[in-house]
């Protein structure tokens, strides 16, 4: 009870979410009086010393590359040609563009930030409100950590010694679906409003922006297509993002030079040291919770409460929507994860199919107040006030929930493309 509410306590009263963890960490640690207290610092070193966290760094690299070097003006150029005359128009742009930028980067804020800078002030040119461009982004770009490569799966796949070549490939049909619904919610919501649409283009329009664009569309080709291929593993695969993203960036668009990417390099490792914190302390936090016992005790009760797995899915569900509306992403998973992976074992249900619903579940608390970075983030770009996000956020809100459902409660949308590639 210490240990959870005052982690929880804190991060509610906005202390940084590392800092919550390692205090409430290091005060059970005190009271139990069993361990000495560098046991904190050797858990947190042990934590960020996996091998599979080294790919973190680059896809954030490889995203910050993108979004100053052109290659995202690129992607939204060739979108608002192949979507752009649907109703909806750059909204429909904004998925699309979220969806190919998901292949890429494997982030969340990273695309939103990517895709917000470009898309949000065009937008709001075009006629959209500042809130409904900001809702649509933040909500497309919860793809990011769906459709692979994810960081998301990554750090879920660490620390549950799960597949993430498995992981990967079981977001990529919900990713899909996902990027599909919030399509048809920006058709029926721009047609009630009448707001506007691009023209169609003509047939050498098309072409000539797909070939401008070809050389940044190739990348997520190249990086699924190696992890898929056996040429690369993930964590390879994001250093290959990073080479292709400067080649393309620095001789092909030659948006940047060399004089800049200093800047991009500092920018990545600031995004990096925040978030391998985080990891840090929460990896302190979960062995204190393996230390306490808690994962028989979280099994224990949980089965207590039901013997059907549809029931106890619904449950937690229901639970880190909540949740994800007050903890970080990384937080929530490093905290959870050995927990639930766990629970869910004891219920037969596959741990591919409830990686996908946890990472998931999770990324649309990013576009959720109080908390949501996502949603901060574009507050900021878009200088509305979370009042005003919150109106226009929630047929996208209704949209991810729907898919969230008939991604728990349909498993094979999950495990079928794992299973094709790898076996079962």
């Amino acid at each position: 009870m210490i240990l959870f509410v005052s982690a929880f306590g804190l991060a509610f009263l906005r202390v940084p979410v590392a800092f919550a963890l390692g205090v409430a960490s290091v005060l059970v640690l005190l009271l139990m009086g069993r361990f000495p207290l560098s046991v904190a610092y050797v858990k947190m070193v042990g934590t960020v010393g996996t091998t599979t966290f080294v790919a973190i760094p680059f896809f954030l690299l490889a995203g910050n590359i993108m979004t100053t070097g052109g290659i995202t003006a690129r992607l939204v150029d060739f979108s608002k040609a192949a979507v752009g005359w649907i109703w909806g128009g750059l909204s429909q742009v904004a998925v699309v563009v979220n969806m190919i930028m998901a292949g890429m980067s494997g982030s969340d804020l990273a695309d939103a930030a990517a895709t917000g800078s470009v898309l949000i002030p065009a937008m709001k040119r075009s006629g959209y409100p500042a809130n409904y461009a900001a809702a649509i982004i933040a909500s497309a770009a919860t793809m990011g950590p769906i459709i692979p490569p994810s960081i998301g799966f990554i750090i879920y796949g660490a620390i549950t010694d799960l597949s993430i070549g498995r992981l990967f490939l079981g977001g990529a049909i919900p990713g899909i679906i996902m990027g599909l619904l919030l399509m048809g919610t920006c058709y029926v919501t721009a047609k009630r409003h009448g707001w506007p649409k691009e023209p169609m283009p003509s047939a050498r329009d098309f072409a000539s922006r797909f070939i401008t664009a070809l050389p940044a569309l190739m990348l997520p080709v190249i990086i699924i297509g190696g992890i898929l291929g056996g040429v690369f593993t993930a964590t390879e695969a994001s250093v290959v993002a990073v080479a292709y993203a400067l080649v393309v960036s620095l001789l092909v668009y030659r948006d940047i030079g060399l004089r800049q990417v200093p800047a991009i390099l500092l920018e990545s490792l600031q995004q990096t040291a925040v978030l391998f914190l985080i990891i840090a302390c929460a990896g302190v936090f979960g062995w204190v919770i393996t230390v306490l016992h808690a994962g028989d005790a979280t099994i224990d009760f949980l089965t207590g409460l039901t013997s059907r797995p549809w029931l106890i899915l619904l449950f937690l569900n229901i639970l880190f929507l909540i949740l994800g509306c007050f903890v970080d992403v990384t937080a929530n998973m490093l905290i959870f994860a050995p927990l639930l992976t766990k629970v869910v074992a004891a219920y037969g249900i596959d741990p591919i199919h409830f990686g996908v619903i946890f990472v998931l579940n999770l990324q649309i608390g990013l576009m959720t107040p109080p908390y949501g970075l996502t949603m901060f983030l574009l507050l900021r770009i878009a200088n509305i006030t979370m009042g005003e996000y919150i109106r226009a956020m929630w047929p996208f809100l209704a949209t991810l929930v729907v898919l969230l459902m008939l991604v728990t409660y349909v498993p094979q949308l999950t495990v079928w493309l794992p299973n094709l590639v790898f076996g079962k």
